[in-house]
């Protein structure tokens, strides 16, 4: 399966259809206007800085991935009558730690959307794609604060380690099959609660 023409019909917790599919070069501009729309704290969750805008060396490196060490999907959903991406969610390979069954992952979510299931979503389909590119274990840095994205690990059905470092929580998740952070695992569940972000993505609103 070309992972480039990945798509699927999906619903939010609240019934509100939605489609995921792969992310495409020329989604630039919608990362760049979902962006500016973010709350201040959603951007210091997903960045662990202040930032004002995405640069065009960050848009072309979260939008022209190749989809076999690095994956990204959105969510789009209507807004206002237009459709609109309104939630990111990636892996990228952590290859170059002599790992390559790992990859870190890392999700953006609009503001209006927290809460609604767009990250729970988004993880469950990259458990499904990884393990045909050789991934079985998730990686992820989350700000302790950032209660909504480690719930929507710790409810994902997947084994789970948690580790506290310096300012941020290292979470490994464990995917079907895997025998690493917890044991053998079935598969995900539905998730409570949803993410804000995970950290180091991008995105969009």
């Amino acid at each position: 399966m070309d992972l480039r023409s990945f798509t699927v019909q999906a619903e939010l917790r609240d019934g509100t259809p939605v489609v995921i599919r792969a992310i495409r070069p020329e989604d630039k501009g919608a990362l760049r206007w979902g962006f500016t729309r973010l709350s201040q704290e959603a951007i210091y969750q997903r960045f662990f800085q202040a930032k004002r805008e995405l640069t065009d060396d960050e848009l072309h490196y979260l939008t022209d991935v190749d989809f076999q060490d690095h994956v990204a999907l959105v969510v789009e959903a209507a807004v206002e009558g237009t459709a609109r991406i309104i939630g990111v969610g990636r892996m990228v390979r952590l290859a170059r730690r002599g790992a390559p069954d790992r990859a870190e992952v890392a999700f953006t979510v609009g503001d209006p959307f927290q809460g609604r299931g767009v990250a729970t979503l988004l993880l469950e389909q990259l458990v499904r794609l990884a393990p045909a590119l050789g991934v079985h274990v998730f990686e992820a840095e989350v700000l302790p604060h950032n209660r909504q994205m480690l719930e929507v690990f710790e409810h994902s059905g997947l084994g789970i380690t948690e580790r506290a470092g310096e300012g941020v929580v290292h979470v490994e998740l464990a995917l079907p099959g895997s025998t690493v952070a917890g044991g053998v695992q079935e598969g995900p569940r539905a998730g409570a609660g949803d993410a804000g972000a995970g950290a180091g993505d991008g995105g969009a609103g």
